[in-house]
């Protein structure tokens, strides 16, 4: 099947980008500027609010004084300024405001003067806020640079790994990748990413330079309603700054991207658009992606033949073709009060096609496709909260659109005169042009809306702070695939509809000045239920009522002096997936998990900070793995329960200015327990998952940085489909019943991959306005992709990947991965100029 390659709306370059952000953003003039500071004055120790505490400028000038709330809120003249909090009974507090993140919702802790002077902490209320659990983009790009990839930066953190190389998947403490929520800001997000084919230079939609902060808000007294069975991520957004513009623009060989941040009349507005350059990552698609037919065809140990030692291959460009572009719009607005507003508005359209050449002749060319798709998608998302002297209401909603179609095909033919055959495909069908010969085709259209809303009344409830929270999910699906069994040319669709809700009721105690204990409980009793609709207005077809059982998660910390503590977690959780069911059908499935978490973190002086934690994790029922796109497809076999262990290791050493270095390392070792008494590795295992960042200044002005990222990510299961086909019967079309299951592959048990990367930068200050800065980059990426010394295993020599499924050459109709040499030495370039208006 053909598919148009070049999208009209993408035909733009990087630069047209920059020219359309420069007219979306009009240029504010410098002016004078106050800011509002807003927040809560309470009592360290008790977490009460202090009434009456008056707020002083250094120089004795009174701003204000808090409210019998503790709700105070003052103006600034200056964002860097001090403010000194006052009051009987407690120990002055200045408060520098240039170390805070924001100036809105701030919560300031005072010490009584009669206690021990401990330290005082001042942190924002909103978890996506929050500097002790977020991780700003700033903290993360200063070990590893910048990259395109969200996923490059997610590596960083604390409890994720497991995550294959180029592609969607993430694992936070061993969970499974689909049990990983996303948010934007209060709203749930879909994981968005460029077409998952796994290539160097596919990327997340949502570009990092946007962001502020990363937060993984793995505790479920705090975080957001909805974390599935592992934790939610949740992605806080630029603020805009009122004396400028800033931007920036990326010009590289691998992707061209424009970025703009701007402030009017209170209002931030964000703008981003990329596209990936085709031209360079289509060259590198004819060794990654395919075996060339010199390396196919030896004769004597001379690729082809041994007359002219040449092939007539195909083109380089001709190997990978594609399309692939995203554009982002953001405004968000905050008051005086605190309360605030936000939009995001996402679109994206992606094409590619992969061919080899399959020809058995030097000669020939025999152009087939191994993987195929498309996609097209926009997503929306609005956010807000109104803060109250009773209570603070938090809300968010958004509405995603997406329209993907994706296609393996079979990479084993019997070369016949005229064409191949095979017990899939009709025989001798004639060669012409690029042949299509499809394993299973999955086009999905996707339409889902989000609601979710949470109220946090200032009153206590037995002592805690008590928050309720409610999210619903309305999600309509269509799935078309092609129904091999019945007639090879007819395609079959199934269209499904569910309306999933969840409620959460929550209390968080603070025990003590030292300890704290976090509590969840769900509504109605003490539990938080997840349920589907009995409607559907589309698919006419009745989904089921779904059960699951309580979520409820227990949290205690304990600090151990002034730079380390402890903490130990128990929880219950939960995910609802789609699942294929049979061949024709698509099912809600609800996976219950329990877990306990334990772990700490600190510091050993100024430069190295630690954590550390394990964990063990069970699972009632899981579905287990199927094939990406292969969809008829019947699991015969099924798992009663999982069981997971795991431990990660994070270490940041900073000892100067000139170097620095950062490793975050985890082991996830598990599997199903099936009901035959056999069992299946874990999907996400991994004997080692590695990733670690050297970074080298060599100069006072940072001139010039080296940054040295090496990984490792070892012992990956892969699986394979037995038994679903039977050559015997019916023409080679026929169904077995009593093998079809999924395996772990005999031929590929495993795979694992080691790189070593390099990136240079050099950062040049600019004195042509708006052109601040300017950084060339230089980045190679393992390095050591040719050595075939003593360690080639550990430095990326030998690295195997999984390319996509294919059927064994007797014809059995097994589907088995296809797995080749990984990532080879892959160089890219380009410049970053820093704009500021």
């Amino acid at each position: 099947m053909e598919r148009t390659l070049s999208r009209p709306f993408f035909i733009a370059r990087g630069g047209i980008f920059f020219l359309l952000g420069l007219l979306i953003f009009p240029v504010t003039q410098a002016r004078a500027q106050t800011y509002d500071f807003v927040g809560l004055v309470q009592d360290g120790e008790r977490g009460e609010a202090i009434s009456g505490a008056e707020i002083f400028t250094p120089d004795g000038k009174k701003l204000g004084v808090s409210q019998s709330t503790g709700r105070f809120e003052v103006t600034v003249n200056n964002r860097r300024a001090h403010v000194i909090f006052k009051h009987q009974g407690y120990q002055d507090l200045d408060l520098d405001l240039g170390e805070l993140p924001e100036l809105i919702d701030v919560e300031v802790s005072m010490e009584s003067n009669v206690q021990e002077l401990a330290e005082v902490t001042t942190h924002t209320k909103r978890p996506s806020h929050d500097p002790n659990e977020a991780k700003s983009i700033d903290e993360l790009e200063s070990l590893q640079g910048m990259r395109i990839d969200l996923n490059d930066h997610l590596r960083q953190l604390h409890g994720v790994a497991g995550m294959n190389e180029f592609t969607n998947d993430i694992s936070v403490n061993g969970s499974r990748t689909q049990d990983v929520t996303h948010y934007l800001g209060q709203s749930r997000i879909p994981s968005l990413r460029h077409l998952d084919f796994g290539f160097p230079g596919n990327e997340s939609v949502l570009n990092p330079r946007l962001l502020k902060s990363i937060t993984l808000a793995d505790d479920p007294s705090k975080g957001p309603v909805n974390q599935g069975n592992a934790s939610a991520l949740v992605y806080d957004l630029q603020d805009g700054d009122p004396e400028a513009i800033h931007g920036d623009f990326v010009v590289g060989s691998v992707d061209e991207e424009a970025n703009l941040n701007g402030y009017w009349d209170g209002r931030t507005l964000l703008f981003s658009g990329r596209l990936l350059d085709n031209t360079a990552l289509g060259n590198l698609g004819s060794n990654f992606f395919t075996t060339p037919k010199s390396s196919r065809l030896q004769n004597n140990g001379q690729p082809c033949n041994s007359t002219t030692n040449q092939c007539n291959n195909l083109p380089d460009d001709s190997a990978l073709k594609f399309s692939s572009g995203d554009l982002f719009f953001g405004t968000f607005k905050r008051d005086s009060t605190g309360a605030y507003s936000r939009h995001s508005l996402i679109y994206l359209e992606d094409d590619y096609r992969v061919l080899e050449d399959e020809s058995n002749e030097a000669s020939e060319e025999f152009p087939v496709a191994l993987v195929q798709g498309s996609q097209g998608a926009w997503l929306y998302s609005y956010e807000s909260v109104t803060p109250g002297t009773s209570g603070d209401w938090q809300t968010g909603f958004s509405v995603l659109l997406r329209d993907y179609q994706d296609a393996y095909h079979d990479t084993v033919f019997q070369t016949q005169n005229n064409g191949l055959e095979s017990p899939w495909y009709e025989a001798n069908i004639p060669v012409g042009g690029t042949v299509n010969y499809e394993l299973g085709q999955n086009e999905q259209t996707d339409f889902q809306t989000i609601w979710s809303g949470q109220w946090s009344p200032t009153a206590k409830s037995f002592g805690a702070q008590v928050s309720y929270g409610e999210e619903l999910e309305y999600h309509h699906q269509n799935r078309t695939f092609a129904d091999i069994p019945a007639d090879y040319n007819e395609d079959s669709t199934v269209k499904s509809d569910y309306l999933l809700a969840d409620f959460a009721y929550r209390l968080h105690w603070n025990l003590t000045k030292k300890r704290g204990l976090d509590a969840s409980l769900g509504a109605s009793g003490g539990f938080q239920g997840r349920t589907t609709s009995l409607f559907t207005p589309f698919a006419k077809q009745d989904p089921g009522f779904l059960t699951p059982l309580p979520l409820l998660s227990l949290r205690y910390t304990n600090p151990l002096g002034d730079d380390h503590k402890v903490f130990a977690e128990a929880a219950a959780r939960q995910s609802t997936d789609f699942q294929p069911s049979g061949y024709d059908a698509i099912k809600a499935k609800t996976t219950p998990s329990d877990e306990f978490l334990f772990g700490g973190d600190g510091a050993v002086g100024s430069p190295f900070r630690y954590a550390w934690s394990g964990y063990t994790r069970w699972y009632l029922h899981p579905a287990l793995p199927s094939p990406e796109v292969f969809w008829n497809y019947a699991e015969t076999r099924s798992s009663d329960y999982a069981h997971v262990n795991g431990a990660n290791l994070t270490l940041n050493w900073l000892p100067s200015h000139h170097a620095g270095m950062g490793i975050n390392g985890s082991v996830i070792n598990g599997d199903y327990h099936m009901t035959d008494g056999t069992s299946l590795p874990w999907e996400s295992n991994r004997t080692l998952d590695v990733v670690s960042n050297l970074r080298i200044l060599p100069r006072d002005d940072s001139l010039l940085s080296f940054i040295f990222t090496y990984t490792v990510s070892n012992g990956r299961p892969l699986y394979e489909y037995r038994g679903l086909w039977n050559d015997t019967a019916q023409g080679g079309r026929g169904q077995t019943t009593n093998q079809r299951a999924v395996y772990q592959s005999t031929q590929y048990p495993e795979v694992s991959r080691k790189r070593l990367d390099m990136r240079i930068n050099i950062d040049l200050k600019s004195h042509w306005r708006p052109l601040e800065s300017t950084r060339f980059f230089f980045e190679a990426d393992n390095l050591f992709a040719n050595y075939n010394g003593t360690l080639d295993g550990w430095l990326g020599g030998t690295n195997q990947r999984q390319r996509g499924w294919t059927r064994p050459a007797d014809g059995g109709g097994d589907l088995d991965p296809v797995v080749i040499k990984g990532l080879g030495l892959f160089i890219m370039f380009g410049i970053e100029g820093h704009l500021k208006i």
